[in-house]
């Protein structure tokens, strides 16, 4: 702008509007804005999350609260039942105890493996009680069923090497198997095991298998001795060969004549035979 007053012109120059200069990210000298933190800690943190400026390091910031709102969080000391109950309704278990579907892998169990869906439903109860998940419950079912399969394993094995070493003691005792002697000791202890009712007591106990195969020597000569007492005058329970037979019991040895002739020449035997061939001496009008 040129001013005239009384001398010469002179030149005045009006000086520029201010310049903010805003911060972009870096200084001058090319440093980042991270270059002002206290730490290396905070400055590695900044470099490694790529934040060009101080907004960007905030909105990761927001973004990661409004994530960790959403996320799972372990109810506190005084959480109630419906606290706990949520909670396990985000981890995905089902609403009730019959929402889990466990199944049994046939293929990974031995040959008449009793599994009990009884003790199942139990297990589905406590899964629910848990707050397990369904691949929860099936896991630990999985490995529960597997270490039943062991012991049943085991127990079967054990059962088999006792029933041979019991075989091969009474054969010592009574003889081969095909001998008059062996099968008169072996029927004599199987009348007096039915005869007392002692036959599934035997079965639970271990000394006998459920299909009557002896697990136990001592036991097994003992019921021998009680059987000789119990029929030892009974002429019509013994056969040519010395081996009693029964009329009454089913099989090879049942006869309808030599029961009627039993039933009206001793009664009382007619009985106890009856009674030994696990039956009722009123079915055959005998009290």
């Amino acid at each position: 702008m040129t001013v005239e007053a009384n001398g010469p012109a002179e030149t005045q120059t009006t000086a520029p509007a201010t310049t903010a200069i805003v911060d972009n990210g870096s200084n001058d000298d090319g440093k980042t804005w991270a270059a002002g933190l206290q730490t290396e800690e905070n400055r590695a943190l900044v470099e490694a999350k790529q934040w060009a400026t101080p907004d960007d390091a905030l909105k990761s910031y927001r973004e990661l609260q409004t994530h960790a709102s959403k996320g799972l969080h372990l109810p506190g000391e005084n959480a109630t039942a419906d606290d706990w109950n949520a909670f396990y309704q985000k981890l995905g278990r089902p609403e009730k105890a019959d929402g889990y579907q466990l199944k049994l892998n046939t293929e990974s169990v031995p040959e008449g493996f009793p599994y009990d869906e009884k003790s199942a439903i139990e297990f589905r109860n406590w899964a629910h009680e848990a707050g397990l998940s369904p691949r929860q419950a099936q896991s630990l079912h999985d490995r529960f069923v597997s270490y039943q399969a062991g012991s049943f394993e085991a127990s079967r094995a054990d059962a088999i090497k006792r029933e041979g070493d019991a075989h091969r003691a009474i054969v010592q005792e009574w003889g081969e198997p095909d001998t008059a002697g062996y099968k008169q000791n072996l029927e004599l202890a199987s009348r007096a095991i039915t005869q007392l009712g002692l036959k599934d007591a035997l079965v639970e106990g271990g000394a006998l298998s459920a299909d009557g195969a002896i697990r136990n020597v001592a036991i097994a000569k003992a019921f021998a001795k009680v059987g000789k007492e119990l029929y030892a005058e009974d002429s019509m329970a013994t056969n040519a060969s010395g081996v009693l037979s029964n009329p009454f019991s089913d099989g090879a040895n049942f006869n309808l004549t030599k029961q009627g002739e039993l039933i009206r020449s001793d009664p009382r035997k007619a009985a106890a035979l009856i009674r030994a061939a696990g039956k009722n001496p009123v079915d055959f009008a005998l009290s």
